[in-house]
């Protein structure tokens, strides 16, 4: 038997080890806490890991910020290019008919209609007008469920009326809305020349 101060350390050193093997919960660290009491938000999958999380909109068609409007130059740019290759002159956005397509976007979404009258009676025409846009020529040309504006451009190019008001050369300026919300997005193109 040892005594002394090795037999100390020894005893100790039992001792010890004794209550690391008889309390191991004691020195382990946390625990794992299992599953939050949350919803954690599952992303497509690993493609889209890199890309920031959506964010959620304050209603189904606010306005866009001055950032995320990029559909209007998009379509704008679409249509020109078939515009170019009719050799009809090249359209140029407007403020004025951007708010009255943005409006009628909107109008749409709301009511989840496809058509040219608005909820308050008006035409293409009018709504041009009320925007302060004054039209000698006017057209428009409206789809519902495109995700792009070049697909968008794709449906009313295979569309014959719709064809006709895109490679209307007389038109030289445009406006594009695009609004959010079911069986959307919800687009607007309205095409005209000033008087």
């Amino acid at each position: 038997m040892m005594t002394g101060k090795g037999g100390t350390a020894l005893r100790l050193m039992y001792f010890l080890t004794a209550l690391l093997l008889c309390a191991p919960s004691a020195w382990a660290g946390p625990r794992d806490p299992g599953p939050p009491p949350y919803p954690v938000p599952q992303w497509p999958g690993p493609a889209s890991d890199h890309r920031q999380p959506p964010r959620a909109p304050a209603s189904p068609h606010a306005p866009r910020p001055e950032a995320e409007k990029e559909p209007a130059a998009d379509v704008a740019t679409e249509i020109n290019r078939r515009r170019t290759e009719a050799r009809c002159p090249r359209v140029r956005l407007q403020r004025s008919l951007n708010r009255a397509a943005r409006a009628h976007s909107a109008d749409m979404a709301d009511r989840q209609r496809l058509t040219h009258t608005g909820g308050d009676g008006s035409r293409p025409a009018d709504r041009m007008r009320a925007a302060g846009y004054r039209p000698a020529f006017s057209g428009e040309a409206l789809a519902s469920g495109s995700t792009t504006a070049g697909a968008a451009v794709r449906r009313w190019m295979e569309s014959p009326p719709h064809r006709a008001i895109i490679l209307g050369c007389r038109y030289t300026h445009a406006g594009v809305g695009v609004a959010a919300g079911p069986n959307g997005p919800w687009w607007t193109v309205d095409l005209a020349a000033p008087q």
